[in-house]
């Protein structure tokens, strides 16, 4: 196991998966090591996922680096230590499952760096949030040797018998027979750290108050204290045969956590869920870690005692343990080896831009909450630059009333680049898509080489009426002209002279550019639904231009069906009549959010119903890839090498139908190779 050093700890750590997977701090407990995760971590890697398992500070072969540094093992250091590992590590955003003293660790991870820590998973032990009450006697009775090593006489004796010590509690904390004695001799080993006993008798004196935190972590542990509630997507493990922290000490845990969250209870199991049923731990952490916190539930998990009714159901099952557990979930999510998730953003993202010379730009609309940057640009560390400056992307809700709306991006929809050095903003100037804001909806033209907004022509009154939402915009191939998706309530095409600034209406209400009444949109056999009943409601949304300009492509996002016009017949001097007679149907499709045509001549469509890319052949659809990260596969870019972006917005996770959820919510940018 390699040795990487946080600044004042050699810390021993074993990783598992590619680099670019998403990373999962896995964290063990006392009295345990690292090898807890054995038979989780690898799982967890075949999954997609960077698995980092450290061993903590008095364990194993991690040793301090001052031989002056206090022994100290309060939950808070232990999360400082995380913080400096994964920072060697050179990782920001990453989610976390923890045991034991791990799961105070994770907690205190969350309420110290909430920007960072983006799901959590606790294991056997409850949250501290708003400190330590005395327990129960009851309780206090299972806790017996937080008070013996309080004492002069305890501690020594754990200084004497240290295996001794530790190998009670593995005895009294499970069902009998849970582990065997070579399993316990090698995890023993890992208490010969000669600081294993310090940072042991600090980290239960600590709690209680019997010991100072380290004075370095001081502000976490007050922190931590002085929360009460989390908000983070956080999943709580633990067996109903604990003996030491029994279901009844997790009845106030729900009320500790305002976000998502699922009490799982498993059965037959004690204190060491990821020892004595890793399958299950696998199965649930990749519900949390994997799907989409919307899908928590209460569970009572009786994989366990089920197995041992089965002895020999069971003895085949352990045949391959882990790979069938990976197998089995890998099915159950539907990931795709083909989907490489680029960037994960903290506030709902739908359009991305890719340029010529490899510069990724994301857009956030204020849909569901006032984010803070409208328009970025991804780095290649992946952090975020305003774009083109802070100036532009500084509106905030609050604020609306103060700043003119032709100035500020207000709630940018969709970035397109046009193939002539310039970024276009398309702004439908109607936060929460909702109401439009007079004067705000726009197109803004940012060279790229200046970083530099060269033109901003408004979209007036007559053409973006009330109830107007501009989606996405497609260019002509000599940059003249632009085409854009109206799909509020009156779907169009809108046609905008991008020399003059001027704009008009075609499509107005055609029946290709309106919803289908006939469509529900469903996810997973249930109709996606807002608290009252409502399904998206969206008209003309997708679009998509041929390579010569000659042809547009565009679908309503409530539809099932992709149009075709002669962008001849969308000059301003032709009849509607005329237009309506030159559309064409082009295929029979299903609810697609974006559209793109590649340089090679494929039509790409997102289908976010069924979590995949699709591509036209001919008259038909076919898939190119599927994958349950894909929460809402939104808008489509295309790299100079052909690698094609898209992101995923997560709508259905959003509080319009999601009751409950957090107004920002996480999402993604993927990429994909071009399909062949």
């Amino acid at each position: 196991m390699p040795m990487i050093s946080t600044g004042y700890l050699n810390m021993e750590v074993s990783l598992y998966g590619a680099e670019e997977g998403q990373p999962l701090l896995l964290i063990h407990g006392w009295p345990d090591d690292a090898s807890t995760w054995d038979q989780v971590a690898p799982a967890l890697a075949a999954e997609g996922f960077r698995v980092i398992v450290p061993t903590l500070r008095g364990f194993g072969a991690t040793r301090f680096l001052d031989d002056d540094a206090p022994r100290t093992g309060d939950s808070a250091m232990l999360a400082i230590d995380m913080i400096a590992l994964l920072d060697a590590l050179e990782i920001d955003h990453f989610m976390v499952a923890g045991h034991d003293w791990g799961s105070n660790t994770a907690e205190a991870l969350a309420v110290g760096w909430p920007d960072r820590v983006e799901r959590m998973a606790m294991l056997s032990t409850p949250p501290r949030l708003g400190g330590m009450p005395t327990p129960p006697f009851e309780q206090t009775q299972r806790q017996w040797y937080h008070w013996f090593m309080a004492t002069a006489r305890g501690a020594e004796a754990v200084r004497s018998d240290r295996r001794g010590f530790t190998h009670l509690h593995w005895v009294n904390w499970s069902p009998p027979g849970w582990f065997d004695e070579p399993t316990f001799d090698r995890v023993s080993q890992s208490f010969d750290n000669p600081d294993w006993v310090d940072v042991t008798l600090h980290s239960y004196r600590a709690r209680w108050g019997e010991a100072e935190p380290d004075p370095r972590s001081a502000w976490l542990e007050d922190k931590v204290k002085a929360t009460t509630t989390l908000s983070l997507p956080t999943l709580y493990i633990h067996g109903d045969a604990d003996g030491v922290n029994p279901p009844s000490t997790a009845l106030g845990v729900p009320a500790k956590f305002a976000g998502r969250f699922a009490r799982i209870t498993m059965t037959g199991v004690g204190h060491f869920p990821q020892r004595e049923n890793p399958q299950a731990v696998v199965r649930h952490l990749l519900t949390l870690f994997a799907g989409a916190p919307a899908v928590l539930t209460d569970t009572i998990d009786r994989s366990l005692t089920m197995k041992k009714a089965a002895p020999y159901a069971a003895g085949i099952a352990a045949i391959g343990l882990v790979a069938a557990a990976a197998a089995g979930v890998a099915h159950a999510q539907g990931r795709s080896a083909q989907l490489t998730q680029v960037a994960q953003f903290d506030h709902q993202a739908t359009g991305v831009a890719v340029t010529e010379d490899g510069r990724r730009f994301v857009n956030f609309p204020r849909w569901t909450d006032d984010a803070p940057i409208s328009v970025a640009e991804v780095m290649k560390d992946g952090s975020l630059r305003p774009y083109p400056d802070a100036k532009w992307n500084s509106w905030r809700n609050a604020r609306a009333n103060e700043l003119p709306v032709g100035d500020y991006f207000v709630c940018v929809q969709s970035i397109v680049p046009d193939g002539h050095g310039n970024l276009w903003v398309l702004d439908p100037g109607a936060p929460g898509n909702e109401k439009i804001l007079e004067g705000a909806p726009k197109l803004v033209r940012i060279d790229l080489a200046s970083n530099a907004v060269t033109k901003t022509i408004p979209v007036p009154g007559d053409v973006a009426l009330q109830g107007t939402y501009l989606n996405d915009i497609r260019f002509s191939p000599d940059g003249k002209t632009g085409y854009i998706t109206d799909s509020g309530t009156r779907g169009a095409i809108i046609v905008v002279d991008l020399e003059s600034g001027k704009s008009h209406r075609a499509l107005d209400g055609h029946a290709s550019t309106q919803i289908d009444k006939t469509v529900k949109v469903t996810l997973d056999g249930k109709p996606l639904v807002r608290p009252d009943g409502r399904q998206p409601a969206f008209a003309a949304d997708g679009i998509a231009i041929s390579k010569d300009g000659k042809t547009l492509y565009y679908q309503a996002l409530t539809g099932k069906t992709l149009y075709s016009i002669d962008t001849a017949r969308l000059r301003s001097d032709v009849s509607e009549a005329d237009r309506a007679a030159a559309v064409k149907t082009v295929a029979q499709t299903h609810v697609a959010d974006g559209l793109w045509m590649s340089k090679a001549g494929v039509l790409y469509l997102t289908s976010p119903t069924d979590y995949a890319i699709k591509r036209l052949n001919g008259a038909t659809v076919e898939t190119v890839l599927t994958d349950r990260r894909l929460r809402w596969p939104d808008t489509f870019s295309e790299g100079r090498d052909g690698t094609m972006y898209v992101t995923a917005s997560h709508i259905q996770d959003t509080n319009w139908f999601t009751p409950g959820a957090p107004p920002s919510i996480k999402t993604q940018l993927f990429s994909f190779a071009p399909a062949k």
